[in-house]
């Protein structure tokens, strides 16, 4: 999957997934710290600009680079910043990598929409999450004339017809996630939408896109078999696979339904931290404009090589496979060209 995404992306990247066990959630600062520091302790033998390069994920966020990176270095005795992506602002992070992930997803979404001939403009989008990846989404979209109307949290789901759109309610969720990441019902409060407990929003009929952006295996049959009920047709994965095997085939075999993967959708995420490892080789800063007018390119040309490879194989605009397709073919042929088979 990783190794696909990162091939998708355009960039000479690999691809590998690795982690822990340790759950940061109820844990000091300190607890956070210790962890970190012990964890590169024993893996910083192991990567390295030019070996393996770890970025951050569920549960890894800017603190957590931060305390890995620090050890790092007090372990090698050099400034190597691009050992680590998703790093802050001021060691050698990237403008617009925390949002980055969320911003890729809706170009991926434009560029959907100019294939079928729809435009993005007055869209409005139910996700799941709202995090830095679901308020990437939030932002974007309202940069592009669209609106997240539903999103959804551990506690339940906000509807809000007015959309994500002003800065304040942006403002907002970054204050409220801060606070409290467990619940968004704060946000109903705040600015008196409709709040429904314990429930997903899958399977509402007042949005044109589903976006579920959360976690691995959020969307279930019982919720697939509501969003094919519901009329919508486009589903944009953009976690990473939060579609059942079973419920991702059901929603492909529905006539009506456009399915985008995850692995082509949130490709923008793992693109950024190779622009920000760029950026670190140049010993540069890039203005966000420029990181994001790399991103929107990069997106353009994911979508459009994966609807290439589709239809070159006779799938028609079968995007899950022409995605599979596109990114197995260059790993294949670089691995052919190297000896490496």
């Amino acid at each position: 999957e990783q190794t696909f995404k990162n091939s998708l992306t355009g960039l000479p990247i690999g691809g590998a997934k690795g982690g822990s066990d340790f759950d940061p959630a109820g844990k000091s600062d300190a607890e956070v710290m210790r962890f970190c520091q012990s964890f590169m302790t024993a893996l910083y033998r192991y990567i390295g600009p030019d070996i393996d390069v770890p970025a951050g994920d569920m549960g890894v966020g800017g603190r957590e680079i931060g305390y890995l990176y620090g050890q790092y270095r007090r372990l090698k005795g050099v400034w190597e910043n691009g050992v680590l992506t998703g790093k802050g602002l001021s060691y050698g992070g990237s403008l617009i990598r925390p949002e980055a992930t969320g911003y890729g997803a809706m170009y991926y979404l434009q560029e959907v929409l100019k294939h079928e001939n729809d435009t993005i403009e007055g869209k409005r989008i139910a996700i799941s999450g709202y995090g830095n990846v679901g308020w990437g989404i939030m932002k974007k979209a309202s940069q592009l004339g669209a609106k997240v109307t539903y999103f959804a949290g551990p506690d339940g789901y906000i509807h809000d017809p007015d959309g994500v759109i002003t800065d304040e309610k942006l403002n907002f969720i970054l204050e409220m996630r801060a606070k409290d990441p467990m619940h968004c019902k704060p946000y109903a409060d705040k600015f008196g939408c409709e709040f429904v407990a314990g429930e997903k929003c899958w399977g509402v009929k007042d949005v044109d896109v589903y976006m579920p952006a959360a976690m691995q295996n959020d969307v279930k049959m019982e919720s697939a078999e509501k969003i094919a009920a519901s009329g919508v047709k486009y589903y944009i994965e953009v976690a990473n696979m939060p579609t059942t095997n079973d419920a991702l085939n059901y929603l492909r075999a529905q006539k009506g339904i456009i399915v985008a993967p995850s692995k082509a959708v949130n490709a923008g995420g793992v693109g950024v931290s190779a622009l920000e490892m760029a950026q670190n080789s140049e010993r540069l800063v890039w203005t966000a404009e420029e990181v994001d007018h790399q991103l929107h390119k990069m997106m353009e040309n994911i979508h459009k090589v994966s609807a290439e490879a589709a239809a070159e194989y006779g799938l028609g605009y079968d995007l899950v496979a022409g995605a599979n397709i596109a990114g197995f073919k260059k790993v294949a042929e670089a691995m052919m060209e190297q000896g490496c088979f």
